[in-house]
């Protein structure tokens, strides 16, 4: 049952992940590198509102709904949201972190995005995995629908054709998490709300100090490369980002259902064997996707994505050893969020924080491009490295452990095979 709820997720992730490229190419190609860096900004800022957000309404709700009732975590994500959406869209408008402009689209996006977060947590925590796979295809799909209809159609060849199908996309995903979270509450009384309250902040605080300085890490370079090189660079060094990042796919699709599972039960030992196994596949599964991206020729990416972008395999290659660190990375934070020792995800994001600035600004002035995927790589390694040692001496795995062994391929196998079984005795 397991393998079979990764295997949907990957399926799922696959198909999002696919469609996301097209995305990609669609945009870069018809709107240029500089609308790129635009809308890498845009969602920059949306993202941000949500990091905040999260620390009521994000991934500590699936920690806790197995622990209290639904809709006493609902109440007061539901709040912090709309209150996360006001305050922080207008620090980031007077901070100057988001292009003129957009400040009222910011806003209402992120609103419309925390909400839909706080119910698609809701359906993990419960382990509706397969309602939470349809919810997310259903919701890129018709992004980029919308998309196609407003470039290709309207001829509307602009940043905010995409602001306009993120509307769309985004309120067809709250209305369908809206019903799908819904359903799954029992209505009784208000007692205890002060506890939920407690462990709501107390939970949620760790996660998100960790996802708010990972965040940095991930995209603390884009201001930079905007302001060393420029908004055209930065349309460029995005897409390569994207472009990179989309190799995590095994990783963030078996980590979701990794999650939900330890979450929801006290099996260290359990604990321990999925998270190697998982991130065992994710690193291997991940490297022979990097290869095959790096052995694309160069022209390739000037014919796809527009002649804007033909550094892109220079920044690709700059980045792939950090998208191979966090390939492995991705199993091991959540062991640790599973098993509610949130903290460790803050320490290791600080580390890989501080050699993001520190190298930043030395790397990104003096080699452009090629400097910002230097920078990402180096931070990437030192939160691994951190991750390794103090899962070892949690979880008692011994170094070896960490490496793919026979074993753990037949164990896989095992549960590959068992869906298949399943399947055959209830088709016949």
């Amino acid at each position: 049952m397991m393998i079979k709820k990764v295997l949907g997720t990957i399926g799922s992730r696959l198909l999002s992940a696919l469609v996301s490229l097209i995305i990609i190419i669609i945009t870069s190609k018809q709107l240029g590198a500089e609308a790129m860096g635009t809308i890498s900004l845009v969602i920059l800022g949306i993202t941000i509102v949500q990091m905040v957000n999260n620390f009521v309404g994000g991934s500590a709700l699936i920690y806790l709904i197995p622990r209290f009732e639904v809709y006493k975590l609902f109440i007061p994500s539901y709040i912090w949201a709309f209150f996360t959406a006001i305050v922080c869209s207008y620090l980031l408008k007077i901070l100057y972190l988001i292009p003129d402009g957009y400040f009222i689209h910011i806003f209402f996006l992120s609103l419309i995005q925390s909400l839909s977060s706080v119910n698609l947590n809701i359906l993990l925590g419960k382990e509706k995995i397969k309602q939470f796979n349809i919810i997310t295809t259903a919701q890129i799909i018709l992004l980029i629908a919308v998309l196609i209809f407003m470039i290709f159609q309207q001829n509307n060849k602009n940043v905010y054709a995409y602001i306009i199908a993120l509307y769309i996309s985004y309120l067809f995903g709250l209305f369908l998490s809206m019903i799908a979270a819904f359903r799954l509450f029992h209505f009784s009384n208000l007692k205890n709300l002060k506890e939920v309250l407690y462990n709501i902040l107390r939970f949620g605080t760790y996660v998100q100090i960790a996802n708010i300085i990972q965040l940095f890490n991930y995209r603390f370079s884009y201001f930079l490369v905007e302001n060393f090189i420029g908004r055209a660079a930065l349309g460029i060094y995005s897409v390569g980002v994207q472009l990179s990042e989309g190799l995590w796919l095994t990783g963030k699709s078996m980590a979701i259902v990794q999650y939900s599972k330890i979450s929801n039960t006290d099996d260290k030992e359990y604990a321990k064997k999925i998270t190697l196994l998982f991130g065992k596949v994710s690193f291997l599964v991940t490297f022979f996707l990097l290869i095959i991206l790096i052995l694309i020729p160069h022209s390739f990416f000037s014919v796809i994505f527009g002649k804007d972008f033909s550094e892109l395999p220079v920044v690709i290659l700059s980045l792939s050893s950090g998208i191979l660190f966090l390939s492995l990375s991705f199993s091991l934070s959540h062991y640790f969020s599973g098993i509610g020792k949130h903290y460790h995800n803050s320490i290791s994001s600080s580390i890989g924080l501080v050699f993001t600035i520190a190298l930043g600004y030395i790397l990104i002035p003096q080699y452009k491009l090629v400097g910002a995927g230097i920078t990402a790589s180096t931070a990437y390694l030192s939160i691994l490295v951190y991750q390794i040692f103090f899962f070892i001496k949690i979880s008692g795995a011994k170094t070896k452990d960490i490496f793919l062994s026979v074993k753990d391929i037949q164990l896989f196998l095992y549960e590959f095979k068992n869906i298949f079984k399943k399947n055959n005795l209830k088709s016949s």
